[in-house]
């Protein structure tokens, strides 16, 4: 586990090991709570080594947050036996109303999953045995008073997403760099982002400035956005890099 650098996400690597643990030794189906990408990973190599039949499920393929299902007995899975959809309408709740919300009730964040938010309707997805307490106690959000839906299928419908594609010119992969170019600002400003925690690469938060990116990664900067770093270009005459990325918006 020395590979994962985040003490938060190690704990939660851990919790999801230790299920997947006892579904090895009690050859007994197990299911988790919901993992990112980067902890998935880690899960699906643990369970390949080890033989362990394992699926994710999350209400779309396109889920970012997912649970396991390990030494299941059936395919394909009734995802609605470990999971449910809710919704509800509304135009103007936005995603962090929502999960301030649950959370609020006193529900983990490991119990959630991804939020859609669409045209005058919202989505969400949580572990089974959250979803009547959700429904029958969160009536209101952001002073609007909600009505939730347990929907019969447990398919979440995810929102299009948007992206501006941007280039530019770097010295070298390191985080700060690539940090200073996403959020147009100086190395010494992105290096207090990083050494105040509001860096994330797939999923892991960084605090070593002088991380190297890979292609392809995932960045979040809090109260920047989410960001793709997509490929290298090239390279300019003076040998920086001519990387292309892209703003989720």
């Amino acid at each position: 586990m020395n590979f994962v650098n985040d003490k938060a996400k190690k704990s939660n690597i851990k919790k999801a090991i230790s299920i997947l643990e006892r579904g090895f030794y009690t050859k007994k189906e197990v299911s988790s709570f919901f993992l990112d990408p980067f902890e998935r990973k880690v899960i699906r190599d643990i369970a390949r080594v080890n033989n362990i039949d394992i699926v994710f499920v999350g209400g779309n393929d396109k889920c970012e947050r997912k649970i396991f299902v390990a030494n299941y007995y059936y395919l394909p899975l009734e995802e609605s036996d470990y999971i449910k959809v809710l919704s509800f309408n509304s135009s103007d709740i936005k995603h962090p109303d929502v999960l301030g919300a649950l959370i609020h009730m006193g529900i983990d964040r490991n119990s959630i999953g991804d939020i859609s938010i669409l045209d005058n309707l919202v989505e969400f997805v949580v572990l089974e045995e959250e979803a009547n307490f959700i429904k029958y106690n969160l009536s209101k959000i952001k002073r609007e008073g909600i009505h939730i839906e347990i929907k019969e299928e447990s398919i979440l419908n995810k929102a299009k997403e948007d992206y501006i594609l941007s280039t530019s010119f770097i010295s070298s992969l390191r985080l700060d760099n690539i940090v200073s170019s996403l959020v147009n600002t100086s190395r010494s400003k992105a290096k207090n982002l990083i050494n105040n925690r509001l860096v994330k690469v797939d999923h892991q938060t960084i605090t070593d400035p002088s991380y190297n990116v890979d292609e392809g990664a995932m960045l979040s900067i809090r109260k920047e956005g989410r960001f793709i770093f997509d490929r290298i270009k090239g390279f300019s005459k003076k040998g920086n890099y001519h990387i292309e990325y892209r703003k989720l918006v």
